[in-house]
C-alpha cells in the first residue's frame, strides 16, 4: 500500500500538474516572449560588439593590403600592354589567371562591405513595411 499512497500523494500530484503546465507553456511562444527574446538578442549583440573590434581592424588591414596589390598589378598590366613584348604580356596574363586576382578581390570587397550593405538593406525593408 506504500507505493499506492505515494503515487497519489499531494507532492506527486503537484509535480505532475507543474509538469503539464510547463509543457503547455513551452508549446506556446507568445508575442511577449518573442519581444523579450528579440530584446535579449539585441542586448547580447551590443555586448559582443567590442569583442569584434580587433577583427574589424584585421579586416581593414587585409582589405587595404590586398587592394594596394590589386591596383599595383593592374597598372603593371597596363605598362606591359603598352611597353612590353607580347611574350611578357602573355606571361603576365597567365600569372594573373593562375592567382585569380579578380575573384580574390571580389571576395574581399564583398565580405568587407557586404555585412554593412545587408544590415542597411534590412533597415530599409523594415522601415518600408
Amino acid at each position: 500500500m506504500g507505493w499506492f499512497s505515494s503515487l497519489f500523494s499531494a507532492d506527486t500530484i503537484n509535480k505532475s500538474v507543474d509538469a503539464v503546465i510547463n509543457t503547455g507553456d513551452a508549446l506556446f511562444y507568445t508575442d511577449e516572449e518573442k519581444a523579450q527574446a528579440s530584446q535579449k538578442a539585441v542586448e547580447t549583440k551590443l555586448k559582443m560588439l567590442p569583442h569584434f573590434e580587433p577583427f574589424k581592424l584585421a579586416q581593414r588591414y587585409i582589405a587595404i593590403m590586398f587592394t594596394i596589390n590589386f591596383i599595383a598589378s593592374f597598372w603593371v598590366g597596363v605598362l606591359f600592354f603598352y611597353f612590353g613584348t607580347p611574350k611578357q604580356l602573355e606571361g603576365y596574363i597567365h600569372l594573373i589567371a593562375v592567382f585569380q586576382f579578380g575573384w580574390i578581390m571580389l571576395a574581399i570587397v564583398s565580405f568587407y562591405f557586404g555585412g554593412g550593405f545587408i544590415n542597411s538593406a534590412k533597415g530599409v525593408i523594415k522601415n518600408a513595411s
